[in-house]
């Protein structure tokens, strides 16, 4: 995305509900109203095209961060899902400003379910802390204890913080065997990593290692 951003870092908005959430490959979501956090927060990264998966992964660990709270068994699904015992309970979606090879300003956006209780048929299915722990929570907490540890996220990977092995060591699947899909070909393969511009890595049954962007490769679990 290039041009002109008319807001500052530090600005959140959020939402009440969703009726059609973007994400990748054309995908959407829904959110019943009041249930869910949906926050959009502005930031100015200043950071190079080439390392804009750097702000992937800290907001993902963010997240991560904020659901280990309450929850085991909370996994980061490349490239933007959070997964609890292989269930699906928040997703992020980051848009990035550009000017010239530099990343100016990222709106990033995340959803959490919450207190929702009901989905439509997802993959994977959906989850929520309220399902999980039978109990309703406030979400303008879940908000602020979010903030808190995104901006701390933030912090680290603008003092040159390297996230990528406490990333890997919470990668959904990492090191473990798992059928794949791509370009209508279903496979086995182990995942051995993201790369530093966020691309995946799945050794092949001949022992080859493939590379994958994320629209390019669909997990089968």
């Amino acid at each position: 995305m290039k041009g002109a951003l008319p807001f500052k870092e530090g600005l959140v908005v959020t939402a009440n509900h969703q009726t059609s959430g973007n994400g990748q490959r054309g995908r959407f979501w829904e959110s019943s109203i009041g249930d869910n956090l949906l926050i959009s927060v502005v930031i100015e990264p200043n950071i190079p095209t080439k390392n804009q998966f750097l702000l992937s992964k800290c907001v993902a660990l963010a997240v991560y961060d904020l659901l280990a709270l309450y929850v085991d068994d909370v996994s980061i699904k490349w490239p933007n899902d959070i997964l609890v015992a292989k269930q699906k309970i928040a997703g992020i979606l980051i848009h990035n400003i550009l000017k010239g090879n530099k990343i100016t300003h990222s709106v990033i956006g995340v959803g959490v379910n919450v207190n929702q209780t009901k989905f439509k048929a997802y993959s994977p299915q959906a989850t929520s802390l309220n399902l999980l722990l039978n109990k309703i929570f406030d979400i303008s907490e879940i908000q602020e204890e979010l903030l808190k540890y995104l901006a701390e996220r933030i912090k680290q990977l603008r003092s040159g913080v390297n996230q990528q092995k406490e990333y890997l060591s919470v990668l959904f699947l990492n090191n473990k065997v798992n059928a794949f899909e791509s370009e209508g070909q279903k496979f086995m393969g182990i995942i051995k990593g993201v790369s530093q511009r966020g691309k995946l890595h799945i050794q092949l049954e001949d022992d080859s290692v493939a590379e994958f962007d994320n629209q390019e490769v669909k997990f089968l679990f």
